[in-house]
């Protein structure tokens, strides 16, 4: 059998390029929703990879934070020892400090002339306080402590006589001001 096409020519072809057209955009457009999906897939896969290495690196954020915390723990430890060993040496210079001082003082005293009855050391300040035979053994004591190279000054703070078992002795007060570093003194050389 044959057919017949009694449609004009132009309107058949119009017919058959609005169909190629809608072809084209279905195909275009299972082409574009294929391309969306396969980049959905491919970003979904990243993220989730991207969350199992970020629950991974909470969970080693957690066990550091652990050693962290111990490296802390051990810092301040550290810290404290350091302030104990730093005490110990301050207190260590500073006993040498006032066995150094007294040593000085006892040094400077005239034998079996003058009785010291009070020693007061507050950091590098010292008071003395005691009895001698009379005015001129109190200079003598002050000029051998002026002499002395662990004292950078000495004042008399008081003098007054006094009787003592029936003899008339001079009470007297000095006060000294200390040095922290000795120099060498000559007496030690030779």
């Amino acid at each position: 059998m044959i057919k017949v096409n009694l449609l004009p020519v132009r309107q058949w072809r119009r017919k058959e390029a609005v169909r190629r057209q809608i072809s084209v955009f279905f195909l275009t457009l299972l082409l574009l929703l294929s391309v969306l999906l396969a980049v959905g897939i491919t970003v979904q896969g990243k993220l989730v990879s991207k969350r199992d290495e970020i629950a991974a690196l909470e969970k080693q954020k957690r066990q550091l934070a652990f050693v962290n915390k111990k490296i802390a723990q051990v810092n301040k430890k550290r810290k404290e020892i350091e302030n104990k060993f730093t005490s110990i040496e301050k207190l260590q210079r500073g006993r040498s400090f006032t066995v150094r001082a007294f040593d000085e003082v006892v040094t400077a005293m005239p034998i079996d002339r003058v009785w010291l009855t009070k020693m007061n050391l507050s950091g590098t300040k010292m008071s003395l306080s005691g009895v001698a035979l009379d005015n001129h053994t109190v200079a003598l004591f002050m000029r051998r402590l002026e002499h002395s190279p662990m004292v950078a000054s000495v004042s008399l703070s008081m003098t007054r006589k006094k009787k003592i078992m029936g003899k008339e002795l001079m009470e007297f007060g000095l006060s000294l001001g200390l040095r922290e570093k000795k120099t060498q003194d000559v007496k030690d050389k030779g």
